[in-house]
């Protein structure tokens, strides 16, 4: 059982694990709970340069990877403390992410690549019906200000990412592109939304 020690308190890994394995899934959002406030701090020192957003995700993942370890029986006891297995879960998204931001940032050719996809895209909305703009404009209009701005800055405007991160005041190329992709996921969710009103 995990007892009302304060947050700094270690849980029992084994313990945690044999209440899941019986099906206790209310443990899950304790442990989630118990070690997200360090995991946050303790992931922003390791990269800071990455968006807040992106450590919550991946704490949110290393805890869903815990339990399909434990569903699938794949892992039945630890040797060592869970919040070393846990941060170690994370650590290993946060490096995926990291390197997967990084090779598109730095690869100028994909950099391209998008521009002309995302100009061809939004250019090709002069031939679309009256209809489809007004979708496509109300879906644009319901993104919140920053992603409204960066979306226009880069696939209106053609600007690059160092521009953008210029302009707004990016510390990071790593942010601004993740606020870029998260922008561009809101566009289509907005979009489909609005098709199915």
């Amino acid at each position: 059982m995990i007892s009302s020690k304060s947050k700094t308190s270690h849980l029992d890994g084994n313990a945690i694990i044999a209440q899941l394995i019986k099906g206790e899934m209310s443990i899950l959002d304790k442990v989630y709970d118990h070690y997200k406030p360090e995991y946050l701090k303790w992931a922003e020192k390791k990269y800071p340069g990455l968006n807040p957003e992106d450590f919550l995700d991946s704490w949110h993942d290393a805890i869903i990877a815990f339990y399909e370890q434990v569903a699938a029986n794949k892992l039945k006891s630890i040797q060592f403390e869970l919040k070393t297995y846990l941060f170690t879960i994370g650590y290993r998204i946060l490096i995926r992410k990291h390197k997967k931001m990084q090779e598109i940032i730095d690869d100028e050719y994909i950099d391209t690549q998008m521009s002309i996809e995302s100009m061809e895209y939004f250019t090709a909305t002069e031939d679309l019906s009256e209809e489809r703009k007004d979708l496509l404009l109300n879906a644009i209009n319901e993104l919140p200000p920053q992603s409204k701005q960066v979306l226009m800055l880069r696939f209106i405007e053609g600007k690059s990412l160092k521009d953008i991160s210029q302009i707004l005041n990016y510390g990071s190329l790593n942010v601004l592109s993740a606020t870029i992709s998260r922008s561009l996921k809101r566009l289509k969710e907005n979009i489909k939304m609005n098709l199915e009103l």
